[in-house]
């Protein structure tokens, strides 16, 4: 049974009963016979991510409002999907992919382009792709360098994207442009755009091959004077940043699937070393794999936790979004970090067979790896959230009086 948190209502438990349910019936049966197969489940599965949407357990289904096609689950039942859509082990980046790329829709849209752009990529009948990185600018989202200049009731966009998931196959690309490139006023040069991928002038320059995550169409993007109406913009000139933070933050619970993989190294360490047998004794019988698996548990657990609480914050109101921020990105750095630790210590404890095809594992550490750049790069991340813990105001109560240091006028001067 679905380990529920304390909180939740009875809607809340029922509707986890029935995400695990669905993927107990229809996902994992999936992910068993591509493993028999010696084919990785961690390539792109078109068909199991319509399913999803058909059976309505599209992530994006479970947040939007019900006007709009959405089932009004909020922040945990989509957490609880993304849990349980992880523990499948099964690729359906489609739908994620789509949440990123249509969240600010969901977060900031007017009516209208709920009604336009929302609704059909709620229904699984359109995709989206969130596009930010560019050919000079990663982690350094503020240096957006695409430029968009007003042309009348149109805007004209100018520039390049790349490593784009789905970039070149999804209907939609929610583009962030530099509207005001002499920056006249800090994070106010940014501006959001819904644009159909068929627009005329963008063009695929280039996929890239991954190593893992296969088949994603992480494309290279040209746009070459795409025109766009300006009731395709989202919010106003110039709030960008907002639209792609707020986005970001809850993309990065999205990492909630790190913990159903988790799950998946758990159950298959577990099942693995009480069967398999050296010197005359299950393998689980020492300490050394003992210690590999508290690891994989103590981890999984802690980053559950916090991912729930997190989703509580949204849920109730309580989430302020500077302080979120931060929380987001613990949850990101602790979760992705893990996944990889948990699945080098789950192959250690399977061995040789770990590293065939047929159990999973190395797709899920190939995955783990790319979690750990994606959406944010763990490193910067520290750094962002090191910067904004010595911006909050001082306990003076902790200050030695004994020891002068600099007094906070020329402290913020330094």
């Amino acid at each position: 049974m679905f380990d529920y948190m304390p909180w939740w209502d009875e809607e809340t438990r029922q509707f986890a009963d029935e995400v695990e349910a669905f993927v107990d019936a229809e996902l994992v049966p999936r992910t068993q016979a591509m493993l028999e197969q010696n084919k990785d489940p961690m390539t792109i599965q078109w068909d199991a991510s319509k399913l999803c949407v058909e059976k309505g357990f599209h992530p994006l289904m479970v947040l939007a409002e019900e006007e709009f096609g959405g089932r009004d689950k909020g922040y945990a039942g989509y957490t609880i999907l993304n849990e349980e859509i992880g523990r499948s082990n099964i690729n359906v980046n489609p739908l994620l992919t789509s949440v990123f790329g249509a969240g600010p829709i969901h977060l900031f849209g007017t009516k209208k382009q709920k009604e336009k752009f929302l609704k059909p990529i709620v229904k699984g009948e359109k995709w989206a792709s969130i596009t930010v990185t560019e050919p000079d600018v990663g982690n350094d989202a503020a240096g957006i360098q695409l430029g968009a200049e007003q042309d009348g009731d149109e805007w004209v966009l100018n520039g390049w994207k790349r490593y784009i998931t789905l970039g070149c196959l999804s209907d939609y690309h929610l583009v962030y442009a530099n509207s005001d490139p002499d920056m006249r006023s800090l994070y106010r040069h940014l501006t959001a755009f819904i644009v159909p991928r068929e627009t005329p002038g963008i063009t695929t320059e280039k996929v890239n091959e991954l190593i893992g995550d296969v088949e994603m169409a992480n494309s290279v993007l040209r746009y070459k004077d795409v025109r766009v109406p300006k009731e395709n913009m989202i919010l106003d000139p110039g709030d960008g940043w907002t639209v792609m933070t707020s986005a970001l933050n809850i993309e990065r619970l999205g990492i909630a699937s790190v913990v159903g993989s988790t799950k998946n190294l758990l159950e298959t360490a577990r099942a693995y070393g009480r069967r398999r047998v050296q010197f005359g004794l299950p393998i689980s019988r020492y300490n050394g794999v003992q210690l590999r698996m508290s690891n994989i548990s103590m981890k999984m657990h802690l980053t559950r936790v916090y991912i729930y609480y997190l989703a509580h914050l949204l849920d109730t109101g309580e989430a302020d979004m500077f302080t979120f921020a931060i929380k987001s990105s613990t949850a990101k750095i602790f979760g992705t970090q893990s996944l990889t630790e948990n699945a080098l210590d789950a192959l250690f404890i399977v061995g040789g067979d770990g590293y065939l095809q047929e159990t999973g594992i190395g797709g899920i550490l190939k995955n783990g790896a790319l979690m750990q750049i994606a959406g944010g790069s763990n490193d910067i991340l520290k750094l962002f959230i090191g910067r904004q813990e010595f911006k909050q105001d001082v306990d003076e109560r902790m200050i030695n009086p004994s020891v002068r240091g600099p007094t906070k006028e020329e402290a913020d001067q330094l």
